[in-house]
């Protein structure tokens, strides 16, 4: 189907998450311990470790004795390689040692659980800007720089700023104080910047104030001219430098056979890396390649994204309360993230910025981040709509996965891989669908999954019949979108709340009627004109409504939908529900 392929291919953005799986050391001396050149106590200290802090172990058997009762670790620490005595060390296994929330089984789940995968394992561990994100540069960090990067796609960064610089300006929100932490390395060349990569305009200005001066002055002088322009436009926003001591010729070089581009301008492509179904292969409607070292060079320069647009990619991604409901639901565009979630009903916007609270990220990243990963489908795509699927001799259902965590792109199906991980990894299936209760109450009730909804009865169906299936068994509310509880003798429609109630278990659907766009229980001329005021533009569906008129294969309402409402119409042929 259409949205497959779409997701599939949004899914090359994720670089393999190898290092999330690690031993972790955890210092338990007073006095700390060091970092020694060779496993022996006699060899020189490269660094000191201060007491209760966390560093990744490389090899847990790196030699034994020579001061040392136990086993000597070889450690990674603050972009330092070397040997400490285990005997002062508490280990830990990283293995996803927290599920964060696994099964992410809604829609909402998924998203604080991304948010909590996120926040540990990168913006908490040195990664803290989009630009971190993609290109591990910070010596401080946690993982060994150029590795432990979130995704292969050169432009993620640009695009996760664009989209939080669009949603503050519509917000008018571009004068406050925003802080912005740049890296600059060794050895730069006098300019990698070109228009054929990214059509970029960069702002100049002189030198200004003293104290504006003073606060840049650790800047390399190819970076002042466009902060100054930006000291012009915006005087609260400050820019700290982050030296990361690495030459830039090394550091493009270690990101040239990882940096992948979408093909649209083929001149930036080096060779095919392909995308169908999630395999590489020579078809070049494949939508991505390993780009050419100039556009490599070109988007690890942070020089060439000083602008007011793009430096937002070098903002602290931890939690802010500017970022309100509001201003995160301007990012999503026009997806379906501008409604509610019916399995959790609850809005998008909101699930977002309870995500940022409890897990210290920025809610406008996360949303920037959904949307760069997910696109901005007025429908569910498929790896946060729930539907079944098959990978690797399992079937599964009812799984979300709003960043496509887990979805290396070396998987047979990234997408698919992607949503394993949502299930808690492969095996058995974990999703909504699978609960006993769940299916209970789908079997009694005799509906169907689709879409984030539930759905399954003809035309015209009353309240009465739907409690009829259920019994004694099953206690059933069912109430209007304005919430008001319906009679038995009303007509189920699109957008009712289904509020079941099984012992102690207890779910809300939100019904959906195929071809009842406008949620009055009937199929008739006034839900045809408004899949015509749709396509003309005139008056946009959204939510349920829009996807009650899907009424064909696809995931946009088109022509054939419209066909498809006129023929129920006529009587030739009927929407299957």
């Amino acid at each position: 189907m259409k949205f497959i392929k779409k997701a599939i291919i949004i899914v090359l953005l994720l670089f393999p998450i190898s290092l999330v799986s690690a031993t972790n050391g955890i210092v338990n001396s007073s006095n700390g311990i060091n970092i020694r050149k060779e496993p022996t106590t006699s060899s020189d200290i490269l660094k000191a470790i201060p007491n209760k802090a966390e560093f990744h172990i490389s090899d847990t058997n790196a030699g034994t004795g020579n001061g040392c009762k136990d086993n000597w670790y070889y450690i990674y620490y603050k972009n330092t390689y070397g040997y400490v005595c285990s005997t002062y060390v508490n280990t830990k296994t990283n293995n996803q040692s927290t599920t964060y929330g696994r099964p992410w089984t809604t829609p909402k789940k998924a998203i604080m659980g991304g948010a909590q995968f996120i926040s540990g394992s990168y913006i908490g561990r040195g990664q803290f800007t989009s630009y971190l994100k993609k290109f591990n540069v910070n010596p401080d960090g946690y993982y060994e720089v150029h590795n432990h990067q979130y995704m292969a796609n050169l432009r993620a960064p640009s695009s996760e700023a664009s989209t939080t610089y669009n949603s503050l300006k519509n917000n008018e929100m571009l004068n406050n104080p925003f802080n912005f932490i740049i890296p600059v390395f060794t050895n730069m060349p006098e300019t990698t910047f070109d228009t054929s990569v990214l059509n970029i305009t960069r702002e100049e200005a002189d030198v200004q104030d003293d104290e504006f001066e003073e606060s840049i002055a650790e800047f390399d002088e190819s970076y002042k001219p466009y902060l100054r322009y930006l000291h012009t436009k915006y005087p609260l926003w400050t820019f700290s430098v982050l030296e990361t001591g690495l030459d830039f010729e090394t550091s493009w070089r270690r990101q040239q056979e990882i940096g992948s581009i979408q093909v649209g301008n083929q001149s930036l492509c080096k060779k095919p890396v392909y995308v169908t179904e999630g395999r590489k292969t020579g078809d070049i409607s494949g939508s991505w390649c390993i780009a050419t070292d100039e556009t490599v060079k070109f988007y690890l320069d942070p020089r060439n994204f000083l602008t007011e647009r793009y430096i937002f990619m070098f903002e602290n991604l931890a939690y802010s309360d500017l970022y309100t409901e509001e201003v995160v639901y301007a990012a999503f565009g026009n997806s379906f993230m501008r409604g509610i979630s019916p399995l959790d009903n609850q809005s998008y916007s909101s699930i977002f910025v309870e995500a940022g609270q409890t897990h210290n990220v920025s809610p406008l990243y996360l949303a920037s981040l959904a949307r760069q990963e997910i696109g901005v489908s007025q429908t569910p795509p498929f790896v946060v709509s729930g539907i079944e699927f098959e990978y690797q001799g399992f079937t599964y259902s009812g799984l979300y996965n709003f960043f496509n965590i887990g979805a290396n792109s070396s998987a047979e199906n990234p997408a698919k891989a992607g949503l394993v991980y949502a299930n808690g990894g492969k095996g058995p299936n974990n999703g909504g669908i699978n609960n006993p209760e769940f299916i209970n109450i789908f079997e009694t009730l005799n509906l169907k999954y689709l879409h984030n909804y539930v759905s399954g009865y003809e035309e015209g169906a009353t309240i009465n019949f739907i409690k009829s299936k259920s019994g004694e068994s099953l206690n059933i509310i069912v109430r209007d979108r304005a919430g008001k509880i319906k009679e038995n003798n009303q007509k189920i429609a699109t957008g009712d709340k289904i509020e079941v109630t099984s012992g102690e278990y207890s779910q809300t659907f939100t019904y959906l009627l195929k071809g009842d766009i406008n949620g009055d229980g009937e199929i008739n001329s006034a839900d045809l004109l408004a899949i015509r005021l749709h396509l003309l533009g005139t008056k946009k569906l959204t939510g349920e409504n829009l996807v009650s008129a899907l009424l064909g294969d696809g995931d946009e309402v088109n022509s054939a939908d419209l066909l498809a409402m006129r023929q129920h119409l006529l009587g030739t042929k009927k929407i299957e529900q």
